[in-house]
């Protein structure tokens, strides 16, 4: 069934307005019909069963017939600072992490990030990658739309506390504490687990340093050396797995 994330002001009572490209996608590109089900989804984690009512090209209405009680997001809160890397592989890596189930990112400047954005740059990135990510969540049965926060400085992203929970930074330096470990030694599920992840050719080493001094816990991922768009899924599915989410 096709599903749809809306903004909570377009759901009234019982009544749902889709608009712009959803309303085109349903009534030009699907050509649903008048009694053709759908699913809605607020961004807030209600997730329903809906009917549509009247077909426009611009405007699309629809009615709620049952709310849907299934839990499809993870307990643990993954949130994934991502070191910016170059072409487009930022697309790539909100894709496939959406689909996975992380729930937040953030783009930034590192030591070693070789693209810099002015702010017009900056904010057509950010309009591309929410369409991504949305895209990625109405296909993969999310039902929250996982944050994207704007590109920030790694010196601007220091100035605060990382969030409360578990922060890990896996590095090739750490040559003792593998990513399972650090998970076993934290008492139950952490609120938020951050990970940390450079560009290409990782932190360095005063990064790594600043990153320590707020809390973050350095971990090693093996012995093989990953690329950056590799390393956070590979660390999100690792914590995934190991908090019972991946179905076993």
């Amino acid at each position: 069934m096709t599903r749809f994330f809306i903004p909570a002001d377009q759901i009234t009572g019982e009544q749902v307005v889709l608009k712009g490209a959803d309303a085109h996608h349903l009534s030009k590109v699907l050509r649903s019909k008048v009694g053709d089900e759908l699913t809605v989804l607020n961004g807030k984690g209600e997730e329903y069963r809906a009917v549509l009512t009247a077909l426009q090209p611009e405007t699309v209405r629809a009615e709620l017939i049952e709310t849907v009680g299934r839990q499809a997001e993870a307990a643990v809160r993954i949130h994934l600072v991502q070191g910016m890397p170059k072409g487009e592989k930022l697309e790539w890596i909100l894709q496939k992490n959406t689909e996975l189930g992380v729930a937040g990112f953030q783009p930034v400047m590192t030591e070693r990030s070789t693209v810099r954005l002015d702010p017009p740059a900056r904010a057509k990135k950010l309009e591309r990658w929410s369409k991504i990510i949305r895209e990625a969540a109405e296909q993969s049965g999310r039902q929250l739309l996982p944050e994207l926060e704007p590109i920030r400085e790694w010196r601007e992203l220091l100035r605060r506390p990382f969030r409360p929970g578990l922060v890990l930074i896996p590095w090739e330096g750490e040559r003792t504490r593998s990513l399972r470990q650090a998970l076993t030694e934290h008492q139950g599920v952490p609120d938020v687990l951050t990970v940390l992840i450079g560009p290409e050719g990782g932190f360095s080493l005063a990064e790594v340093e600043q990153a320590q001094d707020l809390g973050a816990v350095p971990v090693t991922l093996g012995p093989r050396i990953l690329r950056t768009e590799t390393a956070g899924l590979a660390v999100a599915a690792a914590i995934l797995y190991h908090y019972g989410e991946m179905g076993g």
